[in-house]
């Protein structure tokens, strides 16, 4: 659409690539609910659904992002079955290692790799260059970044990629929004030694999971994107001291512009619409409201 009407007589902004970033999917063994309450492959069709729609109306997405915990036990079919889910969704969809996947489970079925120790992976897109970090630490909950990893990171970011960078790992570099989160956070370190590595590089933005959230940050001077699970939602409002979680799902669209990025968080818990304007009434709207010219 390019006849988009703004207050100012520019041309209206419109992305230069679109990125769903779901993360937390936590598909399980086939037949098993996710906490023994949750449907996961229920949550991530969801999902899913809404993105096709929005593929069919007209808003195709270019790059699907799944920023770990794909699975909640490695499960090689839970792998195959997300696979399955997402593909044709999108031409590019990245994955990244949580600490619920197998790392080497991981590997094999999404990358089709053997490596026993962290992936950096690297997709150079005309528009962006995404780099997708492993923070997980093989038989632990919490996050590292290994300073071999970090290295690598530091080299391939050493040459600026002509539509800037993106980062994506697991474990949010962020303070963690709840108790638990707190145990099964990224080592401080780590989240230092990232932020060093980032700083003067073309990094525009980190795109994170784990904390089952949706929020936003920064490290250092760049900003923090963490998606919310598809399957619950942490609550950080919940007593000291307790967790709390709500079946509630949901992922951000991210949107890239030549000059900068958004942001959104897109709820797929079936919520009621209220209205669906189409171009006609929303030109009618406009027309109820003109620019005051001034000067």
């Amino acid at each position: 659409m390019t006849d988009l009407r703004t207050p100012d007589g520019e041309p209206a902004e419109l992305p230069v690539l679109t990125v769903a970033h779901l993360s937390d999917t936590h598909l399980t063994s086939a037949g098993t609910l996710y906490n023994n309450v949750v449907d996961a492959d229920l949550a991530l069709d969801r999902a899913a659904a809404v993105l096709e729609q929005a593929a069919a109306d007209g808003r195709p997405i270019d790059v699907v992002v799944v920023s770990g915990d794909l699975t909640d036990t490695g499960d090689p079919d839970a792998y195959r079955r997300l696979r399955s889910r997402l593909e044709g969704i999108a031409p590019q969809i990245i994955w990244a290692t949580g600490n619920h996947d197998v790392r080497a489970e991981f590997h094999r079925s999404l990358l089709g790799r053997t490596e026993d120790g962290p992936v950096l992976q690297v997709v150079r897109l005309p528009q962006l260059r995404i780099v997708v970090l492993d923070s997980t630490i093989v038989g632990a909950g919490h996050g590292r970044l290994e300073p071999g990893h970090l290295a690598e990171l530091t080299a391939e970011l050493a040459e600026p990629h002509p539509g800037g960078s993106v980062v994506v790992l697991h474990h949010a570099p962020l303070p963690p929004p709840s108790p638990l989160l707190t145990y099964f956070a990224l080592e401080r370190e780590s989240r230092r030694a990232l932020a060093a590595a980032l700083a003067g590089t073309d990094v525009r933005l980190v795109l994170a999971g784990h904390h089952h959230l949706a929020g936003s940050g920064m490290l250092g001077t760049v900003p923090v994107a963490v998606a919310g699970s598809t399957a619950i939602r942490t609550d950080p409002l919940a007593r000291p001291g307790h967790e709390r979680t709500t079946r509630s799902g949901s992922f951000n669209l991210v949107r890239f512009y030549d000059d900068g990025h958004t942001v959104s968080v897109i709820p797929v818990d079936g919520a009621e619409q209220v209205f669906d304007l189409d171009p006609a009434a929303a030109a009618a709207v406009i027309d109820a409201h003109p620019v005051n010219q001034v000067g």
